[in-house]
Formats: C-alpha cells, structure tokens, sequence
C-alpha cells in the first residue's frame, strides 16, 4: 500500500460519508479524482484488504440478542462440532482458542427468540458439551478500527479519536420497509458515482429519502456507523488475542473505561463470570505479531494494576462472516 492507500483506508473505516456523491466528497479530500478514489476502493477489495462498506447496525436495537459463547469440546469432535454451529446463520464468528474452553463463538438470535435456546439447540447438535454463555453485561468499547498509517502520511499522528459506543436512543421500527432497507445497506456499497441512488432504487425510494433514514439511524445508535470493514489480516495485524480478567466487580466499569480508552483496544465488555470460569472483563486487541498483542497485554494490564489475566489468541478460524440481519 502506498501513503494515499493507507490514509484512504484510515477516513473509510472511520466513517463514510453519507451524501449523494460520497466518492467525490472522499476524492476532494484527497486532492484526487473520484474515477482515481474508486480505482483505488475497487482494488483494495479485489486484495481483500476491505471487507466491504456498509452499515453497521446495533443488532440489540432491531430486537436481536446476541452472545459470546464458550463451548469444551475434544479436540477430536471440532470439525463435526464446528460444522454444526457453523450451520445456523446467526453465528457470525466461530474460532478456536487454547484452553478447556475452546471454541469460542458469537450468535445472534432474531427477535421473538431467546439466545439460551437456541444455544441449548446447537450444544446439544454439537455433542453436548460443556457450554457457557457469556453476554456483554456492558459495552465500553466496540469498533475495529486499525492504526494503517505509518509515519510520513497525511493522517499520521493527528488525534482522530475513537469510535465512541452509541446505544440506540430511539426503537427501531420493524416496517416492511424499514426491513427492506437494513437487508440492502448491510450489503457492500457500489463503487457508482452515486451509490446511494442505486440502493434507493433497488428498495422503492427516493434518493434523499433512504439518506435521511441513514443519517437518522446513525445519530440515534440503530446504525453504530457507516464505514469499510477492513481485512485485518491482510493490512497487516496477523495477530489478535482476547485478553480476559477476574475482575473485582465493583472496579470493572472503571477498568472497563481505563481498558476501551487504549486504541489498541477493539473491543471490550463487561461479561459474566462462572466458578469454571471467574473472568468478567474482556478486551481484544490487534497486533502485528503475538509479541505486539503481548506487550499490548502488559501495556494493558499496568494500566489498570491487574496483572493476573489470560490472552487467548485465535488458533484456527471455523467461520467469520458478517451478521445478515433478517434472513428469515
């Protein structure tokens, strides 16, 4: 990647902007032509460096329950295991991690369902094995948005501040309509001059109109933000490790805060604690290497004074998708 990439990469994961002709707006920043702006945005998904550009929604605010699930299965059942968590739609991430506990995957349930449910439904098609299951309690932070400048770019070095956890203000309206809006915008945005448009057209609105409803999701938490998903991987942070600790409980929103202000720091969450398992605060972080996600660990864990934790980095990916919400 050159400095034009890498700055291009830090504004879209950030944010996109949601106007009629976003690609010209990024391209004005740029000092660019837009042609050039979606040359460089087609190739960087053809390398799969971006994911895609799409809304990305508050599950809990469209009425989906979600959880990070645990499960304890023998090292000779994980491919037939996996397979049939794999299967159900709202299991987005399945990964394997070192430890009694290690399968680790997240699910979403749509509404009228409850998460325990369905999770007894998938452990029980597993194998039966041990299962915990384990909800974010509390948000402090939630956005994976990765350090891709180097020093010499645009970007480099200015405080572009964190993402901030937005909790939906406002209900979300299940209309026929507004369904048929999150199925489109959760897809990956054309690379068309007006982009917008051409979404507006595929569900029956006017261009203005499904804008409108884009930026209103956003500022009242239905939508966390519009941005591109980047590859970490491929942008080069080969490494993630979800750093866990047994808190003492009248601390963890204090820890919690402390933890989720380090840019490092792409997710953290507040999450319940079992006699099997006594950690409640969870923080996951991107490095480089293991030994960058290591001595993030250490970084971390001065910070709040709790040096008793565990890192469990991804030893083998099962399934990491994007959450399609109502697939019914």
């Amino acid at each position: 990647m050159d400095s034009t990439n890498r700055v291009l990469l830090d504004r879209v994961q950030r944010s996109f902007p949601l106007v009629s002709q976003p690609y010209r707006l990024l391209a004005e920043g740029l000092g660019m032509a837009e042609d050039e702006v979606r040359e460089r945005l087609r190739l960087l998904k053809e390398q799969r460096l971006i994911r895609q550009i799409s809304a990305i929604f508050n599950t809990g605010a469209l009425g989906y329950r979600s959880s990070l699930v645990a499960m304890a299965v023998p090292e000779g059942e994980l491919d037939r295991a996996a397979r049939c968590i794999n299967a159900y739609p709202g299991v987005s991430h399945n990964y394997l991690r070192p430890g009694t506990y290690n399968m680790w995957f997240t699910v979403a349930v749509p509404p009228g369902k409850r998460v325990e449910d369905v999770v007894g439904e998938l452990a029980a098609a597993a194998g039966g094995w041990p299962t915990l299951i384990l909800p974010a309690l509390r948000r402090y932070k939630l956005a994976v948005v990765l350090d891709v400048l180097e020093e010499g770019d645009g970007d480099a070095g200015e405080d572009r501040g964190d993402v901030p956890v937005m909790e939906s203000t406002v209900p979300f309206q299940p209309t026929d309509q507004n369904i048929c809006i999150v199925r489109c915008v959760q897809e990956d945005l054309p690379l068309v001059d007006r982009p917008f448009k051409y979404w507006a057209d595929e569900v029956g609105l006017d261009e203005t109109e499904l804008l409108r409803t884009l930026v209103h999701w956003v500022d009242k938490g239905i939508v966390r933000r519009f941005a591109a998903v980047l590859n970490h991987r491929q942008v080069g942070f080969s490494a993630n490790g979800m750093l866990v600790w047994n808190c003492p409980v009248e601390r963890v929103d204090e820890y919690g805060r402390i933890l989720a202000s380090y840019a490092e720091v792409s997710h953290c969450y507040h999450r319940p604690a079992y006699a099997v398992w006594p950690y409640n605060l969870y923080a996951m972080v991107h490095g480089r290497s293991i030994e960058d996600c290591r001595k993030i660990a250490e970084k971390l864990a001065a910070a709040i004074g709790l040096y008793d934790y565990l890192i469990l980095f991804s030893t083998r990916e099962f399934k990491k998708t994007r959450l399609k919400l109502f697939w019914d």
